[in-house]
């Protein structure tokens, strides 16, 4: 951390004592809250919870893509989606790229490390550095938060699960793709009160579009 910035919470911008730093997944629980003014109170509707979960190949990125450019003609859009690398007609591991153009290798087949999802290594470095930080940006600046995706390599970090828990609390609405099966948070967060989980398939990514972006409220 730069010499002399305090650690703020992304949701109350706490900063003087408080010793939590990132670690709040209910704000409201917490005895030094005080709303940030930074954080935006959005009109009309707002907090819609959306989590579009599909198998492997079924336009999940397309979808956020979509999503992103159609939202992102009136609000401030933040958070991050997931790309394939690709050599020589295959996949080799996969690229983390944040709304506002940051980017890093999120997973790859010639990595070496400790965590790993089938064939690929997960670099935890660009995880966070580009994927988490873009989701606390978001927090504290937009006005929709994306993230693509919650699965298996993305909640190998404990960062990226507290800000999971923030989104799917706070005001703001969110979009994010989610794995078919892994961990047991997907099975919570999929439950959760309030949350429309939307089925993707090849074939419906049109019509999964137009509810997403209902559902959040495009232009509210």
């Amino acid at each position: 951390m730069p010499l002399g910035i305090k650690p703020s919470c992304v949701i109350c911008a706490w900063r003087t004592g408080c010793k939590k730093q990132f670690s709040i997944t209910d704000p409201s629980r917490c005895p030094d809250f005080s709303p940030d003014v930074s954080v935006k109170d959005l009109p009309g509707r707002k907090g819609a919870k959306v989590l579009v979960e599909g198998p492997p190949g079924c336009g999940k990125t397309t979808l956020t893509e979509r999503l992103i450019t159609r939202l992102g003609r009136d609000r401030r859009v933040g958070g991050f989606f997931t790309r394939e690398i690709r050599e020589h007609g295959g996949r080799v591991g996969f690229r983390v790229i944040s709304v506002d153009k940051q980017e890093g290798v999120l997973a790859h087949e010639k990595m070496e490390g400790a965590h790993k999802v089938g064939r690929y290594t997960v670099n935890m470095q660009a995880l966070e550095e580009v994927g988490v930080s873009s989701v606390e940006r978001a927090l504290r600046e937009d006005d929709v938060i994306v993230i693509d995706e919650i699965g298996k390599m993305e909640l190998f970090s404990r960062r990226f699960r507290e800000m999971v828990e923030i989104a799917l609390a706070g005001e703001k609405p969110l979009f994010a793709t989610v794995a078919r099966q892994g961990p047991p948070f997907l099975d919570e967060i999929k439950r959760r009160q309030g949350v429309r989980l939307l089925a993707l398939t090849p074939s419906n990514l049109d019509e999964v579009l137009e509810q997403a972006v209902g559902l959040i409220g495009e232009g509210a």
